[in-house]
């Protein structure tokens, strides 16, 4: 896309040049030019090369064809997978126990079983989406 000129400065505001020789008194060297630090972004990228992927899946063209309900179809089959996986996983530990049995396996899950927090953090989100 062509970039569209910027108006030119009224002259009022226009910046005089130096005379040659004319320095305000102050002897004129030029100082040794400073590299720029980079980016949080930058410094990530460059290790990672994440950008090539994320600008291939933001910037591809999408395919006829393609609507609400397809998209939004494969998302709710992902969530309703995600709560079956997990639901199957959360009931091999849950004991439905009234005297005090629930609660303590669920602290078993949370501080027992191997990426039960996550797995249970997983199902508990997982449902509200």
């Amino acid at each position: 896309m062509p970039r569209i000129p910027a108006p030119p400065l009224p002259k009022a505001l226009q910046p005089k040049p130096k005379k040659p020789g004319e320095s305000n008194g102050q002897v004129t060297t030029h100082p040794a030019p400073i590299e720029a630090g980079i980016g949080v972004v930058d410094w990530l990228d460059e290790r990672t090369a994440l950008s090539g992927g994320l600008r291939w899946l933001l910037f591809r063209k999408v395919p006829r064809g393609v609507n609400w309900a397809y998209t939004l179809g494969s998302a709710t089959l992902f969530a309703f997978l995600n709560q079956a996986v997990t639901g199957v996983f959360l009931a091999m530990y849950y004991r439905p126990d009234a005297s005090g049995g629930a609660y303590e396996s669920i602290r078993n899950i949370n501080d027992n079983v191997f990426l039960g927090q996550l797995v249970r953090g997983m199902h508990k989100w997982g449902a509200s989406v």
